[in-house]
């Protein structure tokens, strides 16, 4: 934990000095994820979890590429609830982004590519039957745990709504299994499924020191 106050620490003070600059932008998200566990036999984004993170978006060759990093805490997870089975993982991460950004002056879009290393904390995973069920069905035969590392590839899409207010939608998935060879059964057959964590994220991005640069492309070209 103090590891991941530190780290935290470190990214508030970062964005508040480069906010200062004439080019670097901080900046804080909140928002939600829905999200599923690719491999653990259930489907569908039906896990829903809450995403807030700070940043900096600091300027690379020419105005409209960019790089951005930030400090992210996010919930992921699966679950599902048809009777008789209830199975609910609820996966909070402490997460590093490192996204390099392409922005659209005339259009007002940004659109972003990178990875994101997470940290996995104290989790809470259920899965379990009602007492009046029937075990038929497939089954989480052996109790495996989940990596406490997560490297995941990311793609971003930011628009602009209001001054500094932007929307964003994010895709994530993992590139490394969060669990190895977890091991399932139905009625007589046991397999092994390695497991990824599939996420759709959607957040309000309010950035401290955005400028009109729309407007400033547009007086370039008269």
């Amino acid at each position: 934990m103090k590891k991941y106050l530190l780290a935290l620490a470190l990214t508030i003070t970062f964005s508040s000095f480069v906010a200062k600059g004439q080019n670097i932008k901080a900046f804080v998200t909140l928002g939600g994820n829905l999200s599923q566990i690719d491999g653990d036999e259930v489907y569908g984004f039906k896990k829903l979890g809450f995403t807030g993170s700070i940043g900096a978006m600091i300027p690379i060759a020419k105005e409209n590429w960019w790089v951005s990093v930030e400090t992210k805490f996010a919930q992921y997870g699966a679950y599902e609830r048809s009777y008789p089975y209830h199975y609910d993982a609820t996966l909070p991460y402490i997460e590093i982004p490192l996204l390099i950004h392409f922005e659209d002056y005339i259009g007002g879009w940004t659109f972003g590519l990178g990875a994101s290393y997470g940290r996995l904390m104290k989790y809470n995973e259920i899965s379990a039957w009602d007492a009046t069920g029937v075990t038929t069905a497939i089954t989480d035969a052996v109790k495996t745990e989940y990596n406490k590392n997560d490297i995941s590839f990311v793609a971003d899409i930011r628009f602009k709504i209001w001054k500094n207010l932007k929307f964003n939608f994010r895709y994530q998935y993992s590139l490394v299994p969060i669990k190895k060879d977890w091991t399932f059964t139905y009625l007589k057959e046991s397999w092994n499924n390695d497991a990824y964590n599939n996420i759709l994220s959607g957040r309000l991005i309010w950035v401290i020191n955005d400028k009109d640069t729309t407007k400033k492309k547009h007086r370039k070209k008269r």
